[in-house]
């Protein structure tokens, strides 16, 4: 496991920059997370003032959660998570800020439907997952490469002084306002209401199903958009998703390191991605969203102290490599640059969420039963 930890740090780390402070627009795909990227570094002189603040914008339809990457004391670190509702700003330094490179990402709240949205870039920094946090040590993603994030570097310069926004945006290139009410149309779409088209407009419909929402919810009578009912929105939409996806789980205890094999988004095959790397007695979602009545595929090695013990009872090889990764069943894996592995077969009898959970025994190939899950276990709580 020694040298699956160095040959992950050899690819995260590798130093990847860009962008030099102007607006630019980065398309970039990720293993499940696909975003339209739009970066804008704003300064505003303010007559030599002294303090310069640094400053988040949400101008999308989507709820947020970003991190800033920056430079303090010699030592890299990350900060995060701000929530960002949609039409939000919000100042995340407010000392003065020193001209330099920083660091910025943000993805959408896991209550939305669909594909993870992000907003990212090129440079791979550590994150907490779940949790506020600083970090001032980088190196702890060697342990657990999921905890890695695409940041999109930003140049600020000493020019003028000013205060420096970052302003999150999409194709429609909303206002604070408009980014506002398309952020409400979004979450009551998300929790089940018909708004129609999100536009960004506070038309009749919108209107409509705001009170409705309001009154079931015991928010009120009115169609008014503010901070109490997007809040609610955003906590309803997020417990939603906590009831649906894949979970692994470890009961074992030892660390154990996990990949998983879903139906391909969009087209017929499979992709099996890893790795989760799984501390005993914690828990993962590998896969958002309901489960659709497919099998899926999992795989996990169990770290002893000299020796890698794999997960028994598999039937069916899916392509897998040392290091982070994501791939495709259509492909030849030795000749791709992977390597492969047997995954073990799981039936969901059409349940929306299922909770697999890695035993000790489950690594004994004489232990194993194939089907010693027959029923599914509930969700952890998020």
């Amino acid at each position: 496991m020694l040298d699956r930890r160095a040959r992950m740090k050899d690819k995260l780390w590798k130093p990847m920059v860009n962008g030099d402070g102007a607006a630019l627009t980065i398309t970039r795909k990720l293993p499940g997370l696909v975003g339209l990227v739009l970066l804008a570094l704003g300064a505003a002189g303010f007559g030599g003032a002294a303090k310069a603040d640094y400053k988040l914008c949400n101008k999308t339809s989507y709820a947020l959660s970003a991190s800033l990457g920056f430079v303090e004391e010699e030592n890299l670190l990350t900060r995060g998570w701000w929530r960002l509702r949609p039409g939000e700003c919000k100042t995340v330094i407010s000392a003065d800020v020193q001209p330099g490179r920083y660091y910025v990402y943000a993805e959408a709240i896991p209550g939305h439907r669909g594909d993870l949205k992000t907003w990212s870039g090129e440079t791979p920094l550590c994150v907490q997952n779940d949790s506020l946090f600083t970090l001032r040590d980088q190196s702890v993603c060697k342990e657990d490469p999921q905890r890695t994030r695409d940041f999109n570097a930003v140049d600020v310069t000493g020019e003028d002084g000013g205060n420096y926004t970052t302003d999150f945006t999409d194709e429609n290139n909303y206002t604070t306002y408009q980014a506002q009410i398309a952020g409400v149309q979004r979450l009551l779409s998300d929790v089940g209401f018909d708004i129609g088209t999100i536009d960004g407009q506070l038309g009749a419909t919108t209107k409509s199903a705001l009170r409705q929402y309001r009154r079931s919810r015991g928010l009120g009578q009115d169609g008014v958009v503010d901070n109490q009912v997007i809040d609610a929105l955003i906590t309803e939409a997020n417990n939603e998703d906590a009831k649906l996806g894949f979970f692994f789980c470890n009961e074992t205890m030892l660390p154990v390191w996990a990949a998983f094999a879903q139906p391909a988004d969009g087209s017929e095959g499979y992709r099996s991605s890893g790795w989760w790397l799984l501390d005993s007695g914690s828990c993962a979602k590998v896969r958002r969203g309901a489960l659709t009545a497919e099998p899926y595929y999992v795989y996990g090695i169990m770290q002893a102290e000299d020796q890698e013990l794999t997960l028994a009872g598999g039937d069916t090889q899916f392509c897998v490599a040392a290091v982070q990764f994501d791939a495709r069943s259509d492909i030849a894996c030795e000749e791709s640059g992977f390597d492969t592995a047997r995954f073990r077969r799981i039936d969901t009898g059409g349940e929306k969420a299922w909770t697999f959970v890695f035993r000790a025994e489950q690594f004994n190939q004489d232990l194993v039963q194939q089907a010693d899950q027959p029923a599914p276990e509930p969700a952890p709580a998020q």
